[in-house]
């Protein structure tokens, strides 16, 4: 499935345009890895005993909480390496799932952050905690803030300059996967509606009403998820819908992953363990995050293969507007001027009768598009 991801939309705008683009990845790329390194700064101290920030050692002591404090660490790292991967043209030339996933698993990491942690941290802040200073919580939130808008914003650029408007004009995805893809929009829906009933109940349960905050925050978030996958499984386009499945299906993943991780490591950090709704809310989460990921890559796989859409009437030498066809490999048109399936051709085969090709989509593996990303 993610073969059908690996080459960029050819069709990008002009080369000026493109250039541009990758500046603005370049300054954006810049700015995310220059925004982790207050907290870098803060983990490694931590590691190799200066306690800065620190008022309750417990907060940085004991081998479970080293290891805690080594993995987030990496994981900053690894925001490092995605930012300037972001930033470069080797992007465009790199097989799509190893900038997707980091770039999922980041976004929902960052995005209840900005919405929630850092705007509750500098609006209600908090002078009872005993384990750290004051001034951490904000350092830290608003380095997280910055990384997250500077990383969609880069990613969003990147994923125009691959794929082009096909992602946000989806497809029908292929006859092959769709009883698939019915099965895992079914079961992501409703996950995500019994995780963000539950994740609810587990706010109203800790008696607090602004526990409520980032409970509401993270239910809206997945259901919206839920809602963008549905309708692009459905055919439905546009850009809202692709945002909303990308972003609510990340949040509901990483925060579920990160509360099983928390409370699996027995570290301070799990101390007053969440209720058991919040808990189950957490596990059906992750699991809901994952099968939306999983629905909405098939729903968009017809589009990024470059599957046929209904709209779009031929131009000029076979090709077609805007709507993922016979691209313009430079080789003259077959027999009619028309190929079934709409998408590139196979190499090195012969047209079957007719002049026309069954099945068109993707290139095979080893044929070269007319046009090459630009090169770093």
């Amino acid at each position: 499935m993610t073969s059908n991801l690996r080459t960029p939309d050819h069709r990008t705008p002009d080369h000026r345009t493109t250039r541009d683009t990758i500046t603005t990845r370049r300054v954006l790329g810049a700015v995310a890895a220059l925004a982790t390194l207050p907290y870098v700064s803060m983990k490694i101290a931590w590691l190799v005993g200066n306690p800065v920030g620190v008022l309750d050692m417990r907060v940085v002591e004991g081998a479970g909480m080293a290891a805690m404090n080594a993995i987030t660490l990496l994981l900053d790292a690894c925001v490092v390496v995605l930012a300037v991967t972001l930033g470069s043209r080797v992007a465009l030339r790199l097989p799509a799932l190893p900038v997707l996933l980091p770039a999922w698993v980041a976004t929902g990491l960052l995005v209840p952050i900005a919405l929630v942690s850092l705007p509750m941290t500098l609006l209600l802040p908090r002078p009872d905690d005993p384990g750290l200073a004051a001034w951490v919580h904000p350092m830290v939130y608003g380095g997280f803030t910055v990384q997250g808008a500077c990383l969609l914003a880069a990613f969003a650029l990147y994923a125009r300059d691959r794929w082009g408007a096909r992602l946000a004009t989806p497809a029908p995805a292929p006859d092959a996967v769709r009883p698939l893809l019915r099965a895992v929009v079914g079961g992501g829906v409703v996950t995500a509606v019994l995780a963000a009933g539950l994740r609810i109940l587990g706010g109203v349960l800790t008696g607090e009403p602004i526990a409520l905050v980032p409970a509401a925050v993270t239910a809206v978030l997945g259901l919206a998820g839920a809602a963008g996958v549905w309708q692009l499984a459905a055919s439905r386009s546009g850009t809202a819908l692709v945002t909303s499945a990308w972003v609510g299906s990340a949040v509901v993943f990483a925060e579920g992953l990160y509360a099983t991780a928390i409370t699996m490591g027995a570290t301070e950090l799990s101390a007053g363990a969440a209720s058991p709704a919040a808990m189950l809310s957490h596990v059906v989460g992750l699991l809901s995050g994952f099968a939306l990921a999983v629905a909405g890559l098939l729903a968009v796989s017809g589009s990024v293969a470059g599957a046929p859409r209904t709209a779009g009437a031929p131009l000029a030498g076979g090709t077609r507007s805007g709507d993922g066809s016979t691209p313009a490999t430079g080789r003259a048109p077959v027999a009619g001027g028309t190929r079934l399936g709409g998408g590139h051709p196979a190499t090195g085969r012969a047209p079957v009768a007719g002049g026309t090709r069954l099945g068109g989509g993707h290139p095979a593996a080893g044929d070269t598009p007319a046009r090459e990303a630009p090169r770093a």
